[in-house]
């Protein structure tokens, strides 16, 4: 059998093994297919806004629709009032004329009316005169009567198309619920699918630099991470404002670093010896530096945010030591006050190479995994005092 010769044993304890190897042309094959799944993720949720503004125009016709409804049943009421007014007057009429009728004989009434007249032209006239009055009360009633039955069945059917509607537009709201929480499921949050695969391009452009050639290994044939030495804490003077842990049901995956004397003029370094893969806004505006290093056999990146500068002096792809600083404290992006937002975690984010860490969400998932499991983020590398305790040395 043969035996393994020291510095072999060396070189592959050095080599960190929580990424796989990857070349500079896997790397650029592996952008490509992203960037091709991130056009066809944008095709859906085009068509899934399409699908929203349709359901939502639907929701508008149906509003105006309903408003027509309401003026015309508003209207029918009046309507349906006034015929119940003519009804109930006419069958005051009737009920009079009956009354009378009864008191001076009943149908003697008509009959005395035409047997009154003088001469037979007259009596015709007459007879004429009381059939038109008989006619006239029978289709007068029977003319309202067929006009408030009408009415009625009217309201029915336009109760019925508002019922229709209200539970159309009820069916309608759910879907576009739906529709904006599979849109929103589509997109990622706290860096945009765009922003990260700019951030890749740069990463390709950083390794061409720094001289990879497309077989090369990334961080083995070139573009090698410093050693991470000794961790040391981000600011020179500072204390702890907020813990690595769950605030408000969400996951606060840094911790929070301030200076109550000077926290604008607050220089920020590196927290041990690596090379910046990324400088960049993230969506909501905040300055972000990341930093890579190796450290017992593992890649780890620390992630430095809300920063109101950078130093001018770096860029992406520079080796850093834990004296070089990248920038000042501040309170760009989500901030309600300056400090340094410090994230530091075994991965290597938006490497491609890496399964835990290639994407913002797969990053943010796998620190909710990390946490679960004890994980301490950056106070189980750096040494600083409980929070609100002020330190003034690095």
């Amino acid at each position: 059998m043969k035996r393994l010769f020291p510095f072999a044993l060396l070189l592959i304890f050095l080599i960190p093994v929580n990424t796989k190897a990857i070349t500079l042309k896997d790397y650029k094959d592996k952008l490509a297919k992203y960037k091709a799944a991130y056009e066809e993720n944008q095709r859906q949720i085009n068509k899934t806004q399409s699908e929203i503004n349709s359901a939502n125009s639907k929701i508008s016709s149906m509003k105006k629709e309903m408003i027509s409804l309401s003026s015309e049943i508003s209207k029918l009421k009046d309507d349906v009032i006034k015929y119940n007014e003519e009804i109930d007057k006419k069958e005051l009429e009737i009920k009079k004329l009956v009354e009378y009728m009864q008191l001076s004989g009943g149908q003697n009434l008509y009959l005395d009316y035409a047997f009154e007249a003088d001469n037979v032209t007259d009596l015709i006239y007459r007879m004429s005169v009381v059939e038109q009055i008989t006619d006239y009360n029978k289709d007068s009633i029977a003319e309202l009567n067929d006009l408030i039955t009408a009415a009625k069945k009217r309201q029915a059917e336009i109760n019925k198309r508002e019922k229709e509607l209200d539970e159309k537009q009820d069916e309608l709201g759910d879907l576009v619920a739906s529709l904006g929480e599979n849109k929103d499921s589509l997109s990622e949050s706290g860096v945009s699918i765009s922003k990260q695969i700019k951030i890749y391009e740069n990463q390709v452009k950083t390794y061409q630099k720094l001289g990879c050639k497309d077989n090369d290994v990334i961080g083995k044939d070139c573009a090698v991470t410093n050693a991470a030495g000794v961790w040391r804490r981000p600011v020179t003077k500072g204390y702890v404002t907020s813990e690595f842990k769950y605030r408000n049901g969400k996951l606060h995956r840094a911790v929070d670093v301030s200076n109550r004397d000077n926290p604008y003029g607050t220089k920020i370094y590196a927290v041990a010896n690596g090379r910046i893969t990324s400088i960049y806004k993230d969506t909501y505006g905040a300055l972000v530096v990341l930093i890579e290093h190796t450290y017992n056999g593992k890649y780890y990146t620390s992630n430095y945010c809300h920063m109101s500068k950078y130093n001018p002096a770096i860029y992406e792809g520079m080796k850093v030591t834990s004296d070089t600083w990248i920038g000042y404290m501040g309170m760009t992006g989500q901030a309600t006050g300056p400090h340094l937002h410090l994230e530091i975690f075994p991965c290597r984010l938006y490497n491609l190479s890496d399964k835990n860490c290639s994407t913002w969400s797969k990053y943010v998932a796998y620190a909710a995994t990390l946490y679960s499991q004890g994980y301490k983020g950056p106070r189980g590398l750096i040494s600083m005092p409980a929070a609100g305790v002020t330190w003034t040395s690095r």
